[in-house]
């Protein structure tokens, strides 16, 4: 009997849970490692059976010890919850304070991301105040280098909920095919609905473009009837956002160029590829697939002629000038994505463009992508606006389509991967990637580089044509859970960001669904193959070009959200800017061409002066 009481009394570790403060709003915790030796303490409200045996919650702050050492790594997130039965809002902003064993620095900013990135799975973050809790005793278990944890959370009041919260911004983006939320804002708010369907069309036709659309089939898709739609259309077409092809208005296209454009930038409707093929010789191609990112490509060229053809399966965009002493011609597919038919009508405009243009010895393809978050390191931490080089990694490979498998140890990643025969950009390249990474911490505020005065010069040219491309005011890092809860963390570099110097990385690009609305599955494979951001899928577009024979090629991304760069319209004006610019760089390093034509002239400054 007197053995069995001593081994009762002998201190086993537990992971306890003690509340420290409680106010109507503020509500502060303390989650420890604690050897207990007596577990019939009357302060002990609860001890944990089955797996969480380990698990002690006391009634009150009693058993805190104050110990005031200063917290190793603290987290503030908010998170931004609806009330299903009233659709109110409801904000609650939460601060973690991490205290660790004896760990370096780094040790603790690396244990801290993994924290936090096990905490923010989409699939598994806790929805309601007691599941958190147990969620972070469980993981305290699990990181085992952690001493203790201290929560703050602070609700807050109805009238003080942050104005500028995501829900409405996840509303017109993600929301805007989502046909039950539609049907529900035509009811309760007539003039957002109609605002919504003219945002919907506008899309539509942006992604489509250059093919037009049909009133009826724009109907089909917005789930309106086509009076109405056709009716939105007129509203649009006066504002010269798009235009009708035909005389009964029933064929509707995009608009390429802005009005204050059309003096300095032809439009010219063909019907033969052989017209252009027989006169101009282009040796650049430049590859688009959005919208926003064809008009970023095109305020880097100058001397230039739009080519359109619109005509059905083999719709056609081409714009053809000059960059430096090059000749390039830059192109926009139509819809692009995992479809049968998206992927045979994206490799055939690919193989169109190249079949049409010969001579093309170089393909940049450029546009927007998701970038890869880091939560406690800034160094790691991609950021919108920033920019992405596919760039060669062990195996010199610079681009993968990527799938997740379950397996006995959680996931494993199955890749198709893409690399260019020839790497003459890449080392064409090099000196201003050396460069950059040698000079850009200690560079006067004064020196800009190349690429940041073609951005400059990108941004005058588009805001003097009407088209907004500045980059908004906010960039918030938000994790969208599964359960439908926003989170919105705060990026690891609190310092404000100058977005006309954008970051340069340099690292794989990656594709892949299944990987792409799952954070944690996104940072894995970023820590394990240097993926740094994620695009709308273009192995087919690669696929293409390799099949044509062209065997250089680069793929440069600008940053403009953290999924694949298809969600957030604000940014993708400015992101694309900044992908645009630094492949201009690139351009001006290319060997002038051989026979080069006596009348080319460039109206740029740089000619001389690229690094």
């Amino acid at each position: 009997m007197a053995n069995q009481q001593y081994q009762s009394r002998v201190p086993k570790e537990y992971v306890v849970l003690i509340p420290l403060h409680k106010t109507s709003t503020i509500n502060t915790v303390l989650i420890e490692r604690r050897k207990v030796a007596d577990i019939t303490d009357k302060n002990i409200l609860h001890i944990g059976s089955g797996r969480n045996v380990d698990f002690i919650i006391y009634k009150n702050s009693e058993p805190a010890i104050r110990d005031n050492e200063p917290v190793q790594f603290s987290s503030q997130f908010k998170v931004f919850m609806t009330d299903k039965q009233t659709d109110e809002i409801h904000q609650e902003n939460r601060t973690l304070r991490l205290w660790f064993y004896n760990l370096t620095q780094n040790q603790c900013l690396s244990d801290a991301h993994e924290f936090i990135r096990s905490l923010f799975k989409s699939d598994e973050f806790p929805r309601d105040y007691f599941s958190f809790i147990k969620r972070l005793m469980e993981l305290l278990r699990m990181f085992t280098r952690i001493r203790k944890i201290e929560l703050e959370i602070q609700t807050i009041n109805q009238n003080n909920i942050d104005i500028d919260h995501p829900i409405e911004q996840y509303v017109s983006r993600l929301m805007l095919y989502d046909n039950d939320y539609l049907s529900e804002m035509h009811g309760k708010n007539p003039q957002r609905y109609a605002d919504l369907i003219k945002e919907k069309l506008l899309d539509l036709l942006e992604q489509a473009f250059p093919n037009p659309m049909l009133v009826n089939d724009l109907a089909k898709y917005v789930e309106c009837d086509a009076q109405t739609v056709f009716q939105y259309l007129v509203e649009l077409e006066d504002k010269n956002l798009v235009k009708h092809l035909d005389q009964d208005g029933q064929q509707w296209t995009r608009v390429i160029i802005a009005a204050e454009e059309e003096d300095t930038h032809k439009v010219i409707l063909y019907k033969s590829i052989a017209e252009l093929s027989s006169t101009f010789r282009p040796t650049i191609a430049i590859i688009t697939v959005n919208y926003f990112e064809k008009l970023a490509v095109d305020a880097m060229i100058e001397n230039k002629v739009t080519f359109v053809r619109h005509k059905a399966g083999e719709s056609n965009v081409y714009t053809i000038g000059t960059i430096g002493p090059h000749h390039v011609v830059s192109t926009k597919l139509p819809l692009i994505g995992r479809s049968r038919t998206a992927q045979i009508s994206t490799g055939s405009t690919t193989t169109r463009l190249l079949g049409t243009f010969q001579q093309v010895q170089h393909v940049f393809i450029i546009g927007c992508a998701g970038g890869v978050s880091h939560y406690t390191d800034a160094t790691k931490h991609i950021r919108r606006g920033d920019v992405v080089v596919g760039y060669p990694n062990e195996e010199d490979y610079v681009y993968g389509i990527y799938e997740a498998e379950q397996s006995s140890e959680g996931y494993e990643f199955v890749s198709t991967c893409y690399k260019p025969k020839s790497f003459q950009l890449y080392q064409l390249m090099e000196p201003i990637k050396e460069n950059y990474q040698q000079t850009n911490q200690t560079r006067p505020v004064t020196h800009k580089y190349p690429w940041e005065k073609f951005l400059e010069e990108g941004v005058q040219y588009l805001l003097s044509h009407n088209i907004d491309c500045l980059p908004p005011n906010n960039d918030r890092l938000h994790i969208k859970m599964d359960n439908g809860e926003i989170v919105e963390a705060k990026h690891p570099d609190q310092i404000k960001k100058d977005y006309n110097r954008p970051t340069i990385r340099f690292g794989m690009i990656g594709g892949g669904k299944n990987i792409l609305t799952n954070d944690y599955l996104k940072s894995t494979l970023c820590e394990k193959c240097n993926v740094l951001c994620f695009d709308s899928e273009i192995d087919q577009v690669i696929a293409a070009v390799q099949g044509n024979r062209t065997e250089s090629f680069m793929i440069i991304r600008g940053i403009s959200d953290y999924h694949d760069g298809t969600l957030n319209k604000e940014w993708q004006p400015f992101s694309s800017l900044c992908a645009a610019a630094f492949m201009k760089t690139i351009i001006y390093k290319i060997p002038k061409p051989s026979r080069q034509n006596p009348n080319l002239h460039s109206n740029s400054d740089h000619d001389e002066d690229i690094l």
